[in-house]
């Protein structure tokens, strides 16, 4: 079980440490770390933004883990050969999500649903004229954003010792409870950000009337973003931009992706997309790869430094929600591909044709779904969603499963979802090993 109930405490004196010292160092740059904080100390409510702060880091910190290792399965990156602390294992390079290999997938996701409740907790048990709204309205936000990544990334709920559930469709449905909190006490950019965020969560839940209705409000050029720090500490950096740095790791390259089409220095057949950048470097990864040997380090260049965000929500996402129910709702080819049209001209890139099948317009819009939304943590739980519901279209071909290690994607299978861990199972009496439910594709 990951027992988060005794030990969020201190993990959450941790966080509001952090806080702490960062005001403390606009005066004295000697900075000394004062150890763990009394949690006596988080029940003034002076401790409510740094406990929102907190909160806000963990839910960073559990999304860097699931965005890196979901873009090796969904061959968002192709693995260059490195397996260490920001390689991908050689299960993974095949497309498995192995139980024994999911523990902190699984244990960063959960102590940041436990610390964005244990704060909204706190600053509800002040006196309310105590109570800071604006920061209540983050730590709902935050709560929101958490519970939608294990909703869409974990194969099965199970909450705090308690036994599994047949699916992660409760964490939806308290994601969306969470984003109407946000939005009726936040105010800007956390308002639009909590709608947009339940537009998403209703629509991994099936909900596609709620999803279209929160989707058409989000203006143009809206964007949230979860934010990483350039401070020393790999713990706290962006971990895709950091896996792919010359030095030490050069852990994964864009070659065998759909990415590869779409730099001109290669020749490719797609038009150079900005959306979707990265660049030869002449080098090798640091390893031979299980499927490939020695594999050419070409890296992504979307994220440029440790301090990267990787976007939570945007008018982009909004919109291809809308497209997508124009095509598969609406039967409206026309009218979803416009808006696909849209994207790629603001993105300056050429247009596609209407085709003429609701199958032919879903390959483009998965298409442009891939390079819309490419390494931030949400195209496993897309492809999990298409695959559940038996969605027409076709991905593209070097993101399908090709059954074959030596050949294609490499890929001999998909495991759509994190599984329940085996760590939970050994530590959780309301667990079995028969209980775990893994979600594939082959």
């Amino acid at each position: 079980m990951t027992r988060i109930n005794l030990k969020g405490v201190k993990q959450l004196t941790r966080f509001m440490s952090l806080g702490l010292l960062v005001a403390a160092a606009s005066c004295d740059t000697e900075v000394i770390n004062p150890g763990p904080i009394d949690a006596r100390f988080l029940d003034d409510p002076n401790a409510q933004a740094a406990l929102a702060n907190g909160a806000g880091r963990a839910l960073s910190e559990a999304l860097n883990w699931t965005a890196y290792t979901s873009a090796a399965i969904a061959r968002e990156v192709h693995p260059s050969g490195s397996t260490g602390s920001f390689g991908i294992t050689p299960e993974q390079q095949r497309g498995e999500l192995l139980w024994d290999q999911v523990g902190t997938q699984w244990s960063t996701a959960h102590r940041a649903r436990f610390l964005a409740d244990e704060t909204i907790s706190r600053i509800q048990s002040y006196e309310p004229a105590d109570q800071d709204q604006g920061v209540l309205a983050r730590a709902f936000l935050y709560a929101g954003y958490t519970s939608r990544l294990l909703g869409e990334q974990m194969c099965q709920a199970v909450y705090d010792g308690g036994a599994a559930e047949g699916n992660s469709s409760s964490h939806l449905t308290n994601a969306i409870s969470y984003f109407d909190q946000a939005a009726a006490l936040g105010s800007g950019d956390v308002a639009t950000a909590a709608v947009a965020g339940r537009a998403s969560a209703h629509l991994m839940a099936g909900n596609w009337a709620a999803a279209v209705a929160d989707a058409s409000s989000v203006p143009a050029g809206f964007s949230y973003d979860a934010e990483y720090f350039d401070i020393g500490d790999d713990t706290q950096s962006n971990r895709i931009f950091v896996a792919a740095k010359a030095t030490p790791y050069k852990a994964h390259s864009q070659l065998y992706t759909w990415i590869e089409q779409y730099n001109p220095e290669t020749g490719g057949v797609a038009d150079a997309d900005p959306r979707v950048s990265w660049r030869i470097s002449g080098e090798n990864g640091d390893a031979a790869s299980a499927c490939c040997g020695v594999i050419p380090w070409n890296p992504q260049t979307k994220y440029t430094n440790d301090d990267s965000p990787i976007e939570l929500s945007s008018y982009e996402e909004m919109q291809l929600i809308l497209a997508e129910n124009e095509i598969m709702n609406n039967s409206d080819i026309a009218a979803g591909m416009a808006i696909i049209n849209m994207l790629r001209t603001a993105a300056g890139v050429t247009t596609e044709a209407v085709p003429g099948t609701q199958a032919e317009a879903m390959t483009l819009l998965k298409r442009e779904h891939a390079i819309e939304m490419w390494l931030e943590g949400r195209r496993l739980p897309a492809m999990r969603r298409w695959h559940q519901s038996s969605t027409p279209g076709d991905l593209q071909p070097l993101e399908q499963v090709s059954g074959d290690e030596g050949s294609g994607s490499h890929l001999i299978t998909r495991d759509l979802c994190f599984p329940i861990p085996e760590g939970e199972v050994d530590t959780n009496p309301n667990i079995t090993a028969s209980d775990v439910i893994t979600i594939s594709e082959s």
